[in-house]
């Protein structure tokens, strides 16, 4: 094991400690716990998609059909506008 030297300033430092405490472990226990949270080897899946970054062709599908759908939708106008504008 090594030992490091850190320089934290007042404010980080307290929200270590009280972290360390909320977590019922040492600073040391605490920086290791977050390196290790932070080093992910491999990507999740990002949660807005659903797991479904790996089908680009059926997300380009549903977004074709939510703008097709938006176009046509009749209540789908920018408020104040109108389409007689003569």
């Amino acid at each position: 094991m090594e030992k490091i030297e850190l320089e934290l300033d007042e404010r980080t430092l307290e929200k270590a400690q009280w972290m360390a405490k909320w977590h019922e472990c040492s600073l040391a226990e605490l920086v290791t716990k977050a390196i290790e949270k932070f080093a992910v080897t491999e990507a999740e899946n990002y949660p807005l998609l659903g797991g479904w970054e790996d089908k680009a062709e059926l997300v380009d599908e549903i977004l074709a059909d939510i703008m097709r759908d938006r176009a046509a939708h009749p209540l789908n106008q920018k408020f104040g506008w109108s389409q007689n504008l003569e």
